[in-house]
């Protein structure tokens, strides 16, 4: 009896010292006091364990040994959820030294534990150890990794949580992602020879997801005549020559368009497709500038930030800021007249952003950069446990890896079949949630809702309620409107999908809308598992934030703009 319950001791043991030993110790530039714990390791992506896929785990500032788990999955393909945590949904936000992190008091860890998954392999630190500078990945394959990824986050890096409620989030491409690895979760859990090792998966959530690639074209095409993109004589034009003056909501403009990846259309050469390509990416001249991600968002200084505009070629284009860091560091400079930050409020107007047209100091215009002298940091990769196998293939990380995007060809151009198979299949109810940044031009909410529609449509859900508008804190701002699908498949599950768009963001929403992101999300997690979601409700996220304790300072409830301030003034003075 001793000699097994010693057996037992020592297993547990074994189990906790192998996910301590992908807790990060001490994260290289913290500005701030963190109340949760960080891990950063690797899962296996493949049986014999040569594709090893990178994972980091913020935890919750709430209660982690309960809350639930959320795992995040950024697109591209080729892109990694690196960028999604230090660039829009994680605690850490990279200052433009690219050495130190101030707090993003939007984070979405105030009441989930949020799990990042660098998929596929070769992207950011994942790697295959037998192949330097992989790049080979396709939906399947990508579906396979991110399934025996999760698998072994719950048997062998955190088996504590391999009983609790999760859920699956992502953007953008995530939208192929998600659909297809919540099909394989779902039929794992119902396999009883080798079942899937947690069954309380209750949700996916997809941002501007990328589910049905020419529904999406064809609905740019009438998001951009609508925004003002071509004359009404141009228009009209298109009517009575290209669609024959039929439905113009439902007509495929597809028709005149051409691709040789499947993802990025562009107008074919003939009449009509030369009319249509200014609608679905850019004029044949390359003179139009703004920023495909978000049609408002503005990096106002060419010269400065270098922000294209969207490619003529149809592909989509990372901004590059190298000039706009140290442009921002020399603003700050000038500063220099306030020496502490007890004097921050003598003249607000030296707190008036000047970069851009958000309240994050531009940092959606030169956040890449920083972001990758941060992780490309030796004392930051050792800190975060990346291993010298990985140095050694001299990959570097990237926040999108570009040789992934350039040989990847789009193998399902709906996901349909994946939501169809998930429905049917469901023996627990389950609920989606497909939410849009209204703003946004590479994955707009037009196109997801119209697929969503069909998608209700296939499987007998019912539309419950035309949309109807959700708000963002005590004041009731206006956040966006959302509508509903429910019905029960023939295992008497209950399946929700709620199609929400968010007011003013585009395709980063936690990033464009940080607060109203997160009231969103963390009412999601939390809702009752066969209720509706109250989006409005401030019961899971109380907009009116404590800052963190500054390292070596005292906590102060100022408000972010002050906050961050502070901070930056605190690095240059």
């Amino acid at each position: 009896m001793f000699r097994s319950l010693l057996g037992v001791a020592c297993l547990l043991a074994t189990v906790f010292c192998q996910q301590e030993n992908d807790l990060i110790k001490d994260l290289p530039g913290l500005l701030f006091k963190a109340n949760f714990k960080s891990y950063s390791g690797y899962v296996d992506a493949n049986a014999n364990g040569t594709w090893k896929m990178h994972y980091m785990l913020t935890e919750s500032r709430s209660n982690p040994d309960t809350d639930p788990l959320l795992v995040w999955f950024n697109g591209g393909p080729g892109c990694s959820s690196l960028g999604g945590l230090f660039e829009e949904l994680g605690p850490f936000y990279v200052n433009f030294d690219g050495e130190t992190l101030y707090e993003n008091p939007y984070a979405w860890n105030a009441k989930a534990n949020v799990l990042y998954l660098e998929s596929p392999i070769g992207v950011g630190y994942s790697y295959d150890t037998t192949t330097p500078g992989y790049f080979q990945a396709n939906d399947n394959q990508t579906a396979g990794q991110n399934y025996l990824a999760l698998t072994n986050f719950f048997k062998v890096a955190q088996p504590k949580y391999a009983n609790r409620t999760f859920y699956l989030s992502g953007e953008s491409y995530a939208g192929i992602y998600i659909p297809m690895l919540t099909d394989l979760i779902v039929q794992g859990i119902n396999n009883a020879t080798n079942p899937f090792p947690n069954k309380n998966f209750q949700g996916s959530a997809i941002g501007n997801g990328f589910m049905n690639v020419k529904g999406l074209l064809n609905a740019l095409a009438l998001w951009s005549a609508y925004h003002g993109r071509v004359s009404v004589q141009d228009w009209d034009n298109i009517k009575n020559n290209c669609t024959n003056n039929t439905d113009m909501d439902n007509f495929e403009f597809s028709k005149f368009t051409t691709s040789k990846n499947k993802i990025d259309y562009v107008g074919d050469d003939s009449y009509c497709g030369k009319l249509i390509q200014p609608l679905i990416s850019q004029n044949a001249d390359n003179t139009e500038g703004f920023d495909q991600y978000n049609f408002y968002q503005e990096c106002y200084d060419k010269s400065v930030f270098q922000a294209p505009p969207p490619s003529a070629s149809g592909k989509r284009v990372k901004r590059s800021a190298l000039a706009g860091v140290s442009a921002i560091h020399k603003q700050y400079q000038q500063l220099g007249s306030f020496k502490g930050t007890s004097n921050l409020a003598q003249n607000t107007a030296t707190l008036v952003n000047r970069f851009s047209n958000d309240n994050q100091f531009g940092y959606f215009c030169w956040n890449e950069d920083a972001v990758g002298k941060y992780l490309n940091s030796d004392k930051v990769q050792n800190a975060l446990n990346i291993p010298q196998a990985w140095k050694d293939q001299k990959n570097g990380w990237e926040d999108c890896r570009m040789s992934i995007y350039n040989n990847y060809t789009l193998t399902y151009e709906t996901t349909n079949q994946f939501f169809k198979s998930i429905i049917t299949n469901l023996k627990t109810n389950f609920r989606f949630l497909i939410y849009n940044g209204d703003v946004d031009t590479v994955c707009n909410y037009l196109g997801d809702a119209k697929h969503i529609a069909q998608v209700a449509a296939e499987n007998g859900l019912n539309t419950l309620s035309s949309r109807t508008p959700w708000y963002y804190s005590d004041n009731q701002q206006l956040a966006g409107f959302v509508q509903s699908y429910s019905g029960k498949n023939a295992n008497g599950a209950t399946i929700i999908i709620d199609v929400l768009t968010v007011k003013g963001a585009g395709h980063m929403v936690p990033y464009d809308r940080a607060g109203p992101s997160v009231q969103m999300i963390s009412n999601f997690v939390w809702a009752a598992n066969n209720a509706f979601v109250n989006y409005t409700s401030q019961a899971n996220f109380n907009p009116n934030i404590q800052l963190s304790e500054m390292v070596g300072g005292s906590s102060t409830t100022i408000s972010f703009l002050f906050a961050v301030s502070a901070v930056l003034l605190q690095l240059i003075l």
